[in-house]
């Protein structure tokens, strides 16, 4: 019996249009070592044939108690990639982050109009008849499913970019927990969160409290907040950009129809209604239940 290969331990499989909001703080973590840069090893034949030698040669020397892992923008989308980690590396914990298709394959449309792939004066319908994988790329529903036959909810941690969205705090810290990363750690950009947190901390004990309380916050978190009160860069991402771009009526309702199945799909792996959650269903006119809308 060969013994069980645990050089790796933790895996981000994507997307590429949602795992970024995740990923930089993964990265940041320094007990994190990553591969130098992207292997492809799970996702190109060619490249998974030069072996586990030569992929574990892609990461630097690891420092005392760092954990290594990978973070790829591609394993999901391809079919074969979860039965080849679960062999290889069948230690690994796993990390996906996906999108709301209807956003994902704008965020697609806005990153090749930015790259100069596509002129300005194309239309997104136009783009996804001139790149149909675009539409397959946001199918997470169906490429999920292979890594549920391998990997049960204590191996394989799923968020969706809205989630991260609203509480950036809670999903690194979950996802470090999850990875076998120090959870104290609070990334850079997000620090000024972490100060708003103990703002209310300090006006709640400022209530209850007298003066000897007032002196003991101002004195013990005076230098945390001079230090660690930044104010995030202003960014205009991808991501940002798509949801801001409205969808022609047509267009929307025929990506409704393209994606419902899977958004059923993937709201049965997750155990959560995406199909309300992302607007491919209706509410009755009781409003309760609410009611799928089914196009025959």
């Amino acid at each position: 019996m060969h013994p069980r290969n645990t050089f790796l331990s933790f895996l981000g499989i994507g997307s590429h249009t949602a795992a970024p909001l995740l990923y930089t703080y993964v990265a940041e973590n320094p007990g994190a070592c990553l591969a130098s840069k992207p292997t492809h090893f799970f996702s190109k034949t060619e490249v998974f044939a030069k072996g586990t030698t030569w992929y574990e040669a892609q990461f630097p020397k690891a420092k005392a108690g760092a954990l290594r892992g990978e973070l790829a923008h591609n394993y999901l989308s391809n079919a074969a990639t979860a039965g080849l980690i679960a062999r290889t590396y069948p230690d690994a914990k796993l990390l996906a982050v996906i999108e709301n298709p209807l956003v994902s394959v704008r965020v697609e449309y806005i990153e090749a109009i930015r790259s100069r792939q596509i002129s300005r004066q194309t239309a997104l319908a136009q783009f996804l008849k001139m790149r149909p994988e675009v539409l397959l790329r946001a199918c997470y529903g169906r490429q999920l499913v292979p890594y549920f036959s391998y990997y049960s909810a204590l191996d394989l941690l799923v968020w969706l970019a809205s989630d991260i969205r609203e509480d950036p705090l809670k999903a690194v810290r979950v996802t470090y927990e999850h990875l076998g990363l120090p959870a104290d750690f609070v990334p850079l950009k997000l620090r000024h969160l972490v100060v708003a947190e103990d703002d209310e901390v300090r006006r709640g004990l400022l209530k209850r409290s007298g003066r000897f309380v007032r002196e003991l916050i101002r004195s013990g978190y005076g230098y945390l907040v001079k230090i660690t009160n930044q104010k995030p860069p202003p960014t205009e991402t991808a991501s940002e950009l798509a949801r801001k771009l409205s969808l022609e009526p047509e267009l929307e309702e025929y990506l409704k129809d393209y994606y419902r199945e899977d958004v059923r799909q993937l709201s049965d792996l997750l155990h959560r209604d995406l199909l309300v959650e992302w607007g491919f269903a209706e509410v009755s006119a009781v409003g309760d239940p609410r009611q799928e809308k089914t196009r025959r």
